[in-house]
């Protein structure tokens, strides 16, 4: 692999590794509606709340990097699987209670464009929207939650190529409706009326506090160039409110791209100063990789979650971030949704293979990642072979939170084999020591 040359919009020519994301901080093209940005499950679904309420567990799933252009049967698979567990009685191998998911929350990239420039219709956001996502998604009966991950992120003046007008429509809309990209004929799904790209999820038993990286190789909350990071502020007020209402709910930290990875590319690919993205001049515009910019976050509210979603990377990573206190926290990385080929962590950006050693391991760091010192942190299982999606389950009654990814045999006619269980742990909230 070589190197590409490109030219920001200040007229800088920068150069980066093949491996770096292409994608250019985009803004947001509408105002948040209020610096609130709340969204509660009882409005969206009041019998799922009540019930969740009343047995003080909650059941959800979670994935990323869904979509494919080309090859659905990988996607169609992995929503299927979904799908066969909403009735609770597929996985008797699961490490959890058989209780039906609530939702899925998508950790983003939900549709991909085709990447061959001669195809016309291969930017269509319609058309991918109604075969990726809601044709993709015809047999999962529960509602789907979403954050936007970088290929959602992109911007176009051409409205039927903007992905991120596109995501707004579908997932930001101002009521419930029937989506005029839902073209899917087995699809009854309606858009979602979720306030914003980043916003804060409420369930009787655990917040979701929802990021929007943009479209930046390693990913930002605010604008390269801007002063005022609104993201980050609302980022640090949402975590006050949290801490201040100490009303004992997990909290769940969702954001597209990894703050942390053992991926043998992730020096670079977790490094925002590399990409076409135009930024001020040294040293004011070197950005600081996301893993600093949330526990700077967490410092400054006084309030660290309690697990950390991710993908973007297109394999399973279950990461530990111990804090010199004892104190552990589970960063899951589960981009294993559909989009092929799933990755290698051995993989390098000059794309050779790296020898990895057996976990636990360090992650590699990125230039600028500040690790403090007796933190320690380590990927203790992966999975870089199969597709797949997480399980994850809340037991306010147990005072624990459990995890389970499970594979899914894409080579058979899609839904026709259940799930395997391939990894689960548990989180003991009292002592938040991960096993």
């Amino acid at each position: 692999m070589g190197t590409d040359i490109s030219i920001t919009a200040t007229g800088t020519t920068v150069s980066y590794p093949e491996c770096v994301e292409h994608g250019v901080w985009s803004p947001i093209p509408k105002d948040p509606p209020d610096d609130i940005l709340q969204m509660k499950l009882k409005d969206v679904d009041p019998d799922e709340a009540r019930v969740i309420k009343e047995r003080g567990v909650l059941v959800f799933h979670a994935v990323g990097c869904s979509g494919d252009f080309k090859d659905h049967e990988p996607g169609l698979a992995v929503a299927n699987a979904m799908a066969q567990q909403i009735s609770g009685s597929s996985n008797p191998q699961g490490s959890t209670p058989a209780i039906g998911p609530s939702f899925l929350f998508h950790l983003g990239d939900i549709v991909y464009k085709d990447e061959d420039p001669a195809d016309p219709a291969g930017k269509d956001q319609a058309t991918m929207y109604s075969t990726q996502f809601y044709g993709q998604y015809a047999n999962y009966g529960r509602n789907i939650f979403a954050i936007g991950g970088n290929h959602d992120a992109k911007s176009s003046a051409h409205k039927e190529k903007s992905a991120v007008d596109h995501f707004l429509l579908n997932f930001c809309d101002s009521k419930r409706r029937q989506s005029p990209d839902n073209h899917a004929a087995n699809s009854k799904r309606l858009t979602m009326n979720q306030p914003y790209p980043y916003w804060l999820f409420e369930t009787a038993v655990c917040y979701f506090v929802n990021l929007y990286t943009n479209d930046i190789n390693g990913g930002q909350l605010d604008d390269p160039t801007g002063e005022k990071r609104p993201q980050y502020h609302w980022l640090v007020k949402t975590l006050k409110a949290i801490k201040a209402a100490a009303d004992g709910k997990v909290v769940f930290l969702a954001l597209h791209y990894p703050p942390y990875s053992g991926a043998a590319n992730f020096a670079e690919r977790g490094n925002p100063n590399l990409g076409p993205t135009p930024r001020n001049p040294p040293p004011a515009g070197i950005l600081h990789p996301l893993g600093n910019i949330l526990q700077q976050a967490f410092h400054d509210s006084g309030q660290y979650p309690d697990v950390v979603l991710s993908a973007h990377a297109h394999l399973y990573q279950r990461i530990t971030y111990s804090y010199a206190s004892g104190w552990q926290v589970p960063y899951l990385i589960a981009g294993s949704g559909g989009h092929g080929p799933v990755e290698k962590l051995s993989k390098t950006c000059s794309g050779e293979t790296a020898s990895i050693p057996a976990p636990p391991f360090n992650v590699i760091a990125p230039p600028g990642l500040a690790i403090p010192a007796g933190d320690s942190v380590q990927v203790v299982k992966y999975n870089d072979s199969d597709f797949g999606f997480l399980r994850l389950t809340v037991d306010k009654n147990q005072s624990i939170v459990t995890g389970e990814f499970f594979t899914v045999e894409t080579e058979t006619k899609a839904g026709s084999n259940p799930p395997v269980l391939f990894d689960s742990f548990t989180l003991r909230l009292d002592k938040h020591t991960v096993s």
